[in-house]
C-alpha cells in the first residue's frame, strides 16, 4: 500500500512540475531544465545516502545496477522528458501529458507481443479507453491553418511515452537491493553528465543547468519534484507490483488539467478535459 500510494505521489509531484517546466523550456533548452533537476536532488540524495546508513548502502551498488539506472535517464531526463517538454509547445501541458502518460499501455502490449501474454476483457477495454482517450486529446487541439509544428508536437508526446515505459522499466529492475537514496544519487549523477554534455553543445554554457536568476524563483518546486517526486517514484516503482506502481505515477494529466485551469496557463476546453480523464481511465482499467 505504501509503494502504491508512493507512486501515485509522484504523479501530484510531476503535474506540479509541468507547471514550471515548460515554462522555462520556452527560453532555455530541456537539458538546461533537467540538468538543474539533477543540480538540485542530488546533493539531497548523496548527503541523506550516508546520513540514513553511514554510506553502507553504496556496498550494495553492483553493475547491473548502474546499468539499468543509466538506461532510466537516458529514457527520461535524457530523452524522454525532453521530448516531453518539447511536445508541450504545440500540445499544451495537459495535451502532452495526455499522450505520453499513456506509457503503461506500452507495457501491456509488449507483453502480448513478445511475451504471449493474454489481456483480459477487462484490460482490452482499457487499452481502447486510452487509444480512444489520446485521439480525443489529439483530435481536440487540431485547428486547420494553425497546425503548425502540431503533427511534431505528437510525435514528440508518443515518443515520450515509449521513453517513459522504458524508464519504469529501468527503475524497477534497477532500484531493487538498494536504497532511493543510493539509486537516486545514481540516477541524478547520470542525469547531470548527460545534460552537461548536451548543454555544453547547444548553449556551451560552463554550467549544465539554469542560470541562477532563472532558477531561483521556483527553487522550491525543482526540490518538490526533483527531489521529492525521485524519490516517490523510485520507492513506489520497487515497493509495488510494476503493473500498478506504472498506472499510479501516470496519472499526472487528472491533476494537470484541473491546475492549468485554475493557474489559468492555458485554455482547458471540456473536449481536451474529457479526453484526458478518458485516457487516464483506460491505464487504470488496464493495469489495475
Amino acid at each position: 500500500m505504501i509503494g502504491a500510494l508512493a507512486a501515485l505521489g509522484s504523479s501530484l509531484t510531476w503535474a506540479i512540475g509541468t507547471q514550471v517546466y515548460p515554462k522555462l523550456s520556452r527560453d532555455y533548452s530541456p537539458f538546461e531544465v533537467n540538468g538543474s533537476r539533477a543540480l538540485v536532488a542530488l546533493p539531497l540524495f548523496f548527503a541523506l545516502s550516508f546520513l540514513f546508513d553511514a554510506g553502507a548502502g553504496w556496498s550494495l551498488v553492483g553493475p547491473h545496477h548502474l546499468g539499468w539506472m543509466f538506461l532510466s535517464m537516458i529514457s527520461s531526463y535524457f530523452l524522454g522528458d525532453a521530448c516531453f517538454l518539447w511536445s508541450t509547445r504545440t500540445l499544451g501541458v495537459p495535451g502532452a501529458l495526455a499522450v505520453a502518460s499513456s506509457y503503461p499501455m506500452w507495457t501491456a502490449l509488449a507483453g502480448v507481443m513478445f511475451k504471449g501474454e493474454i489481456l483480459t476483457f477487462q484490460q482490452w477495454t482499457g487499452v481502447l479507453l486510452a487509444v480512444a482517450g489520446t485521439l480525443t486529446v489529439i483530435l481536440s487541439g487540431y485547428v486547420p491553418g494553425q497546425a503548425k509544428g502540431y503533427g511534431a508536437g505528437i510525435g514528440f508526446g508518443l515518443l515520450t511515452s515509449v521513453f517513459w515505459a522504458l524508464n519504469s522499466w529501468a527503475v524497477a529492475e534497477g532500484g531493487r537491493g538498494i536504497s532511493p537514496w543510493v539509486g537516486n544519487s545514481i540516477r541524478m549523477g547520470i542525469a547531470l553528465g548527460l545534460c552537461g554534455v548536451a548543454s555544453s553543445l547547444i548553449r556551451r554554457r560552463p554550467t549544465p543547468g539554469l542560470p541562477w536568476k532563472a532558477l531561483r524563483p521556483f527553487t522550491a518546486i525543482f526540490v518538490f519534484e526533483a527531489f521529492g517526486g525521485s524519490l516517490l517514484f523510485l520507492y513506489g516503482l520497487t515497493h509495488a507490483s510494476l503493473a500498478v506502481s506504472a498506472a499510479l505515477s501516470s496519472l499526472a494529466p487528472v491533476i494537470a488539467v484541473p491546475l492549468a485551469g485554475l493557474t489559468r496557463t492555458e485554455k482547458v476546453t471540456p473536449i481536451k478535459a474529457a479526453g484526458v480523464v478518458l485516457a487516464v481511465a483506460g491505464v487504470v482499467i488496464l493495469l489495475v
